[in-house]
């Protein structure tokens, strides 16, 4: 009985991800980035960010449409930094906050929420928790496990709806889930088990109700899925790679920006299929970009210009030892890069080593056919092409005229060459632009700080190395 029940939520978690990835690749391809295995301890499926823990009675006895919202949701709340933010809150109410915001973008997308499931739109999690019930007396605090403040849908309190009066006590960097300022004090000391020991122990490989268990499970805190989709544990409760119980510091900076870097790759390959799912394409823009560094955002930019896809022929290593075959993700790499250097003025020689370091290091791992290099003043002075392994360790500099970005593109143009991102390095103090904008992705690489309205760029992205 064990080993069928295992072996059959095995096969059904793997058709759910195939179907994720048919009708939903941004979540499809955010799921199949994590390992996924049993664990008979959990209500539902749950991840901290790193792997997705499923209950194989749950996967056996729930709709496979209801498993893949389950799915979806879980890994939009680690896109949205959910298991890094939660600090000292408590940690029922904080899960209840978790799937009210969550529930509004995957409904959004598509996904059918189960009858009471309840969704807040346009909230920030932070939000979300501050306006729903608080624990009552005696229930306690910060990292309890509150009874009544995270009761379930039902147990919302009418007047904590979205639509009720803010105290005005919050803080104004609480912004919705798919904006900016997102706040980032999820790996503090509030993360540890307030729970002693009435947590749920994974049961031993083989043993346990009809024999669930898993080899290499780890103390967790108690399950709790108020709404049935799914919960979010705090990264800072993973275990260690020996499988034993204590918490293994987590890199959160490091954490948050890994899972910014998957939902760009998710986006591109769901916006390659046509297949963008309702607000993602602004939740993904805004999330966290304000606390990225310049050379991350730069990275980001030209590994999103390499196309990525699935290989079938290539089968995922992470879920082989679960009975699970699943695509892995591949990375065709780019035909070429564009780099338009402005020459002009006062050009900042330390300034552009940096970039031309970080612009070689980059190029090496994601091996574009070419590098296209042009030094633009008032006109384009120097033209050189380059493989990825030939460029040069720094960039002899030609020019010192007037600004006139319309040069490269026009330089681009007619040697019929379309970059698959062309990054312009300047100081973005001129007006001349092309009058069209380019078929390419453009990103302004600003070495300066103008004034907040001194031309802004009409198109394209911008990153602020001055910042």
């Amino acid at each position: 009985m064990a080993a069928r029940v295992l072996s059959e939520s095995a096969l059904r978690v793997s058709d759910c991800v195939t179907e994720l990835l048919r009708k939903q690749p941004f979540f499809g391809s955010l799921v199949l980035r994590l390992p996924l295995r049993p664990d008979p301890t959990r209500e539902t499926l749950a991840t901290d960010g790193h792997e997705i823990r499923y209950s194989p009675r749950w996967i056996a006895e729930t709709e496979a449409h209801l498993i893949e919202t389950a799915m979806a949701r879980v890994v939009m709340a680690c896109a949205l930094k959910h298991h890094t933010r939660r600090g000292k809150r408590d940690r029922e109410r904080w899960q209840m906050a978790s799937q009210l915001v969550t529930h509004a973008l995957i409904r959004d997308a598509g996904f059918t929420l189960p009858p009471d499931a309840e969704a807040w739109d346009d909230l920030s999690v932070e939000q979300a928790y501050d306006r729903l019930p608080t624990p009552e007396d005696g229930d306690s605090g910060d990292d309890g496990n509150a009874s009544s403040g995270a009761a379930g849908a039902g147990g919302v309190d009418a007047q904590s709806s979205p639509d009720g009066d803010d105290d005005g006590t919050r803080d104004p960097s609480d912004s919705p889930d798919h904006g900016d300022g997102q706040d980032s004090s999820g790996s503090e000391e509030g993360d540890a088990e307030a729970d002693g020991g009435d947590a749920q122990k994974p049961h031993d490989p083989g043993g346990g109700e009809d024999g669930q268990g898993e080899e290499g499970a780890s103390d967790a805190p108690p399950s709790h899925d108020p709404s049935g989709t799914g919960e979010v544990m705090d990264a800072d409760a993973r275990a260690g790679d020996d499988g034993d119980s204590a918490e293994t510091p987590v890199d959160v900076t490091a954490e948050e920006q890994a899972w910014d870097e998957a939902m760009h790759q998710a986006l591109n390959i769901a916006r390659a299929e046509g297949k963008v799912p309702g607000q993602i394409e602004e939740t993904v823009k805004g999330a966290h970009a304000s606390q990225l560094d310049w050379r991350t955002l730069l990275r980001r930019y030209m590994t999103d210009a390499a196309k990525s896809d699935y290989s079938w022929s290539l089968p995922n290593r992470r879920f082989i030892d679960f009975g699970l075959y699943l695509p892995s993700i591949r990375s065709e790499g780019m035909e070429t890069i564009a780099v338009i250097v402005d020459t002009s003025g006062s050009l900042p020689a330390e300034t552009l080593g940096e970039f031309w370091a970080e612009l070689r290091e980059v190029a090496a791992e994601i091996k574009p056919e070419s590098v296209v290099v042009l030094q633009v003043d008032a006109g384009v002075q120097d033209a050189a092409e380059y493989t990825p392994d030939d460029l040069p360790d720094e960039i002899v500099v030609k020019g010192r005229g007037g600004t006139d970005f319309r040069p490269g593109f026009e330089w681009l143009d007619e040697q019929g060459i379309q970059p698959a991102v062309c990054l312009y390095f300047t100081d973005m103090e001129c007006s001349r632009y092309p009058d069209d904008e380019p078929v390419f992705d453009v990103v302004w690489v600003n070495w300066s700080d103008p004034p907040e309205d001194w031309n802004r760029e009409p198109w394209g992205e911008r990153i602020d190395i001055a910042a």
